[in-house]
């Protein structure tokens, strides 16, 4: 008996020709090795804004320094899960069936058996000092979670020594998550047949998409005359979810306060008048029970919460030496841009009543907190 030894070539991603079967299968009976596949990565780098036109604020050295590139940055690594679930599709992932890897390049080559296969892919986050505070959670292999960790808290208005905590701000990361790709041993269910290797070909195309988002946030102070001096730093938008799945990009349905920095830029213009701005980025998994950014997705919300309200909070300091925590309403703005945009805010500082350096009001909200919050409950005062 006569074999014919093959090895296969599964592409991930964009082809750019095909080259016709130089040769036909002999009837006899057939022996093919262990198919190789060699995975090509293609990621989203940003999400659709338009913040060239409706960003004032601007982003200098400074506010790069404090808080990194204003957009969506190219990852250089990725976590890999292939998950084996023999001859039927749609199976559960187990740990037995599972291969982890960690890939440096926008491909990765692996042997596989002949069956199904899922594979769940993310991108790790780049830190100058190594660190970061995404907690990506895979106790469930069908559904890994991704959720951050806690910086600090926030004293409530409607209880004096309660305290909320605030989230840190997610790195912006990526995933894909293709389901039920075939390793056949028909090569009819093959792409075509690369000469130059020697290896059939099937593509198998998939993208990266963000799952977390990037706001640009303005409070544009208008007639401030030397009022408001600056700010502390310090802000938060309330209602965001606290995590989302990996795996799909929806998010879960428990809301939390994202913390954020922010700075003042004085003398800036708003159309034809002189303003001062306070500005920042923020990022965030989104709006709770939320789906996931894709190509054709539509970027007003369609989750169940729209009746969660969000707030913006940040500190002013006053010329006479006194702070006060605003917190101003944005929900309309963030349901109608749910994946990422420019969120404006328009304060006339003439309506505004700084406190008494004798009598500072509730002041600076925002304090340092030490406890490990697991799950956290806070009430927003309408």
């Amino acid at each position: 008996m006569r074999f014919f030894y093959l090895s296969i070539l599964c592409v991930l991603g964009l082809c750019s020709s095909c080259i016709e079967p130089p040769l036909k299968l002999p009837a006899e009976e057939v022996l093919v090795d262990m198919p190789v596949v060699i995975t090509d990565m293609e990621v989203v780098w940003s999400v659709e804004t338009d913040w060239r036109t409706e960003w004032h604020y601007g982003w200098d050295m400074v506010d790069e320094g404090l808080w990194g590139p204003i957009d969506y940055q190219k990852p250089s690594s990725f976590e890999v899960r292939r998950y084996y679930l023999g001859s039927a599709s749609g199976g559960a992932h187990s740990r037995e069936g599972m291969d982890a890897f960690v890939v440096t390049e926008s491909y990765f080559r692996r042997t596989y058996q002949f069956g199904y296969y899922d594979l769940l892919l993310w991108s790790n986050i780049d830190s100058d000092d190594g660190t970061q505070v995404v907690v990506i959670n895979d106790d469930d292999l069908d559904e890994v979670v991704a959720t951050t960790t806690v910086t600090r808290g926030i004293t409530r208005t409607d209880k004096e020594d309660a305290v909320t905590a605030l989230f840190n701000q997610p790195e912006v990361f990526y995933s894909a998550y293709p389901r039920d790709i075939y390793i056949s041993r028909n090569f009819d269910d093959y792409d075509y047949y690369n000469e130059a290797e020697g290896v059939w070909v099937k593509q198998i195309n998939t993208t990266l998409n963000p799952l977390v988002y990037i706001y640009l946030v303005q409070v544009v102070l208008h007639h401030n005359d030397g009022r408001i001096v600056g700010c502390t730093g310090d802000a938060a938008v309330s209602a965001f979810a606290s995590g989302t799945s990996v795996n799909t990009g929806h998010t879960n349905n428990k809301p939390c306060m994202v913390y954020f920095g922010m700075r003042m830029k004085p003398d800036q213009r708003w159309d034809d008048e002189q303003v001062d701005i306070l500005g920042g980025r923020l990022t965030t998994f989104g709006l709770c029970d939320m789906e996931g950014w894709k190509t054709d997705t539509r970027s007003q919300y369609q989750g169940s919460r729209t009746e969660l309200p969000n707030y913006l909070l940040f500190t002013l300091s006053f010329s006479n030496g006194t702070e006060q925590t605003l917190q101003l309403p944005i929900t309309e703005q963030l349901q109608s841009q749910c994946h990422g945009g420019v969120v404006t805010v328009h304060l006339d500082v003439r309506e505004l009543e700084p406190p008494q350096p004798d009598d500072p009001g509730e002041g600076n909200q925002f304090v340092p907190s030490i406890d490990d919050y697991e799950e956290v409950i806070y009430e927003i005062p309408l």
